[in-house]
């Protein structure tokens, strides 16, 4: 019931730091899918201004009349979140699948077509890691978690900060049972847009990552950076 709804919005809203960011600009799009409710409740309960939303694309529709295939790495899939964003100076696009457990993110680019660029989903475990080694605590059982199809930037990150990594079969339920007794599960994703941040949930999920996402722009963009300096900077 509710009281599910309740204790999700809380336990991922949690995850975010209090640092103070600058307003945020968003647009997102559902997808046709079950992601835009609890996704408006969570950045209400962050304190971020509420997103732009792709209204033709934000109701559940099984037929998902408006794109190809309901994935954003698709071509098109995003067209209408990114006119959106032009129409709206959007500082960050971000899109769950329809059952909202992966998320795509794409952010302004003067260089290519269109003016946005969608990130890969490497791009963005290694931007979401980042942010998490950078801001958060860290102990000395912390694990990071990758598997065997995606990037290995995320194991020099690691490396880097001095946290302890694995990397996995394909697959969240090998994931999220990486850590060995005496370890923490601080982050691990999927090169397929999948991503698990903290134990709270204990598989990959789109709408806690489109949360860490927002709080990067926001960070960022009160140094007066764009995620590309930070990707650049990470590379």
């Amino acid at each position: 019931d509710d009281q599910v709804v309740e204790a999700y919005v809380g336990s991922v809203v949690a995850l975010l730091d209090s640092s103070d960011g600058a307003p945020l600009s968003s647009v997102y799009t559902a997808l046709h899918g079950v992601g835009a409710e609890t996704l408006r409740a969570c950045f209400d309960r962050a304190g971020f201004a509420p997103p732009h939303e792709v209204v033709e694309q934000v109701e559940p529709d099984p037929e998902f009349p408006t794109v190809p295939y309901p994935n954003p790495e698709e071509p098109g899939a995003l067209d209408l979140a990114f006119a959106l964003a032009r129409e709206v100076g959007a500082d960050l696009v971000l899109a769950n699948d329809p059952d909202a457990d992966r998320l795509a993110i794409a952010v302004p680019d003067h260089r290519v077509s269109g003016g946005w660029r969608a990130l890969t989903g490497d791009a963005l475990g290694a931007l979401l890691a980042d942010h998490i080694l950078r801001t958060r605590p860290r102990g000395a059982g912390d694990v990071v978690v990758t598997t065997v199809v995606s990037s290995r930037l995320l194991f020099r990150l690691a490396e880097a900060a001095g946290v302890a990594h694995t990397e996995v079969l394909t697959g969240f339920k090998w994931v999220v049972r990486a850590p060995t007794p005496g370890q923490r599960f601080v982050f691990g994703y999927e090169e397929a847009l999948g991503y698990c941040i903290g134990g709270s949930v204990r598989d990959k999920d789109g709408i806690s990552a489109a949360l860490l996402a927002a709080e990067i722009v926001t960070v960022l963009k009160a140094k007066g950076l764009t995620v590309l300096d930070r990707l650049d900077e990470i590379a």
